[in-house]
């Protein structure tokens, strides 16, 4: 009895002995293996997200540059490595690229997902996200590999469980080891794990560090090299905007932005503004391309012409507007003479274009004064335009004070009138030139003031422009026109400027007028052609609109300086009105005659009427007769009258 109690008790307490160590060992094991697990899916989540953060920059930069092909070349460079199952990189407003591995299908279970964030270079704010789905492959492998080893393990530490604590002090040596050697790891250092050799997980991990160690120090080099990069870049990008600030996109030359700093900095200067004169017409007439060459080619030749004097400084303002800046002023007979001179050589100018003569004129405006020596030469300039001068220098006897004077009071007078509903039509016959009857009418606009005269529009329409009182006007027209012509059999005709027509408000309400009296086929727009008719795409859109109405399109002004035969292609008009600059003087002007054959031909070809304007004699009439125009209107057929 004792024998097999002392059996059963050194069983029993080998059994104990065995069965803790077994739960010992199990529990030691299953605590070590849940270690490894959650190291290796550190590792592997820790790979991942080095890879997002390390390509974060150069993405940023990319994005930041506006140039996606980069940053679809990054995707697919990525898309190369075999754990990388899909990249997304989005910013708030959408998804910039998305793409999977071909590995997707395989491996999507369980995969590991990393995202970082996208920052603008060189700040802290968020422009976007990168996404990588990290296959969970590697992480599997080494975690059977590890469940391998353990079995093998507990079986091992059955027998030889005294040697367990040895085996796994000396097992985890090297990770204490390796921990310590990369507790202060910087990208600047190199630290080489001394286990790459073993063939186990401490190798494969000793491996992996040792190639990760390679790539944080490769992507770090990069990182410093893109920051550099992006120093270099934003460095001359900020050059070329301070010069684009500072000079015409054009010619080069600084511009108005860059003379008013340079007025500031310079104490004693002098100023000469030059305006081409009637330069719409070059550009109309040969097209903007030649128009740009003509400017080129005209600040070229300024240069030249003051390139001696180092103390001029040439200025492209806008346009066809240039500027010499006298840094220190000259004496003023001299700065006189200086822009007589100027003015003279300018007119022996002559550029060519293919085998055209392009002549140049110009008006030259001065300021001899420092203080406000823009304002007074661009004021010299305008006065120069309307008495017809080539040079004015700015003088306070110009009396600028007392225009504005009188532009106010007719400001003044306008709002009154509308007020007092004293702007009204004038009616003008057009009559067909074949059957000498009357089939028309053009709405001309007349202001009746407090005397009842009736003042003409040259008198005030500018200023109506200025005063933004113009499309006022423009709809009081449009209403009385529309009332009147509703119960006569007559056709009528409506002035209206591009700016009429850019503006969606005046467009609305004429198409509300014309529905309300019913005049859609009565009514015919005319377009100032000599207003310069540039923007096609929407006054195309108008006359496509107004045609659709049964409404007509005639052109005015038609033949006034280089008219552009682009416009009758392009807007798909009705009628051509000849200016009165070519019918004025038709009976007797052998140049103003094949003008206007050559436009009636023309016309003709595309099934266009005609309407000569400013026909005052019976001379002018018959030869306009004679040249086969459709239609006639002016003084000789009767003048403008307040009813039909």
């Amino acid at each position: 009895m004792k024998g097999k109690n002392t059996n059963s008790l050194s069983t029993r307490i080998v059994f104990l002995i065995a069965l803790v160590s077994l739960i010992i060992t199990f529990g030691v094991l299953s605590v070590f293996e849940k270690i490894n697990r959650e190291a290796f899916y550190q590792m592997e989540m820790e790979k991942a997200d080095i890879i997002a953060k390390t390509i974060e920059p150069l993405v940023a930069l990319n994005i930041y540059l506006d140039m996606q092909e980069n940053v679809n070349q990054i995707v697919l460079q990525l898309l190369e490595n075999p754990n990388i199952l899909s990249v997304k990189i989005a910013t708030p407003e959408k998804i910039i690229n998305k793409k999977l591995s071909e590995h997707y299908k395989e491996n999507q279970d369980g995969s590991f997902v990393v995202e970082s964030t996208i920052f603008q270079p060189d700040t802290k704010q968020k422009i976007g996200t990168i996404t990588l789905i990290y296959s969970n492959k590697k992480y599997k492998e080494l975690v059977g590999k590890h469940a391998s080893m353990t079995l093998y393990l507990l079986f091992g530490l059955v027998i030889v469980f005294l040697f367990f604590s040895l085996y796994i002090r000396k097992l985890l040596s090297p990770l204490r080891t390796i921990s310590k050697m990369l507790k202060n790891y910087t990208p600047e250092q190199h630290i080489e794990i001394p286990f790459a050799s073993q063939n186990n997980e401490i190798g494969l991990i000793s491996n992996i560090l040792n190639e990760m160690q390679h790539k944080i120090s490769e992507y770090a080099k990069k990182q410093k090299d893109i920051s550099h990069y992006l120093e270099e870049k934003v460095t001359e990008k900020t050059s070329q905007l301070r010069h684009q600030l500072y000079a015409n996109s054009l010619t080069n030359l600084p511009n108005r932005l860059s003379l008013l700093k340079d007025i500031t900095f310079f104490d004693n200067t002098a100023l000469l503004i030059i305006n081409i004169d009637d330069f719409k017409e070059i550009n109309d007439f040969f097209g903007h391309f030649v128009g740009d060459a003509v400017l080129m080619k005209f600040s070229t030749r300024l240069i030249i012409m003051v390139e001696q004097d180092k103390n001029i400084v040439v200025h492209h303002l806008f346009g066809d507007e240039f500027a010499l800046l006298f840094l220190q002023k000259p004496p003023l007979q001299d700065f006189i003479r200086i822009a007589q001179k100027l003015n003279g050589d300018i007119e022996k100018m002559i550029l060519f274009h293919e085998n055209n003569e392009i002549g140049i004129r110009a008006t030259i405006g001065g300021a001899y004064q420092t203080d406000g020596g823009l304002e007074k030469a661009d004021i010299a300039l305008k006065s120069a335009k309307k008495q017809r001068k080539s040079f004015l220098l700015y003088d306070e006897k110009l009396h600028i004070e007392k225009q504005y004077k009188e532009n106010m009071e007719w400001v003044k007078k306008l709002r009154k009138a509308v007020e007092q509903d004293m702007i009204v039509p004038f009616f003008q016959p057009i009559v067909d030139n074949y059957t000498d009857k009357i089939v028309s009418y053009e709405c001309l606009i007349r202001l009746i003031d407090d005397n009842k005269n009736i003042v003409n529009p040259y008198l005030f329409l500018n200023i109506a422009k200025k005063s933004r009182l113009y499309s006022t006007l423009t709809k009081i027209m449009i209403e009385k026109s529309c009332r009147h012509f509703e119960h006569l059999e007559y056709d009528f005709s409506v002035n209206l400027s591009v700016e009429d027509i850019l503006d969606n408000d005046i467009v609305d309400y004429i198409k509300n007028k014309i529905a309300m009296y019913g005049v859609a086929d009565k009514i015919v727009f005319e377009i100032l052609e000599s207003e310069g008719i540039e923007n096609y795409e929407e006054i195309s859109i108008f006359t496509k609109e107004m045609k659709k109405l049964g409404c007509r399109i005639a052109i005015d002004d038609f033949g006034s300086g280089y008219s552009n035969f682009e416009h009758l292609l392009k807007l798909n008009i009705d009628y051509i009105k000849i200016d009165g600059t070519l019918i004025k003087n038709l009976d007797k002007d052998i140049n103003a005659q094949i003008i206007v054959e050559v436009i009636v031909d023309f016309a003709k070809k595309l099934n266009i009427f005609t309407i000569a304007e400013f026909v005052h004699s019976k001379e002018v009439f018959e030869k306009v007769k004679e040249l086969n125009v459709n239609r006639s209107q002016g003084f000789f057929i009767a003048e403008p009258q307040k009813s039909i």
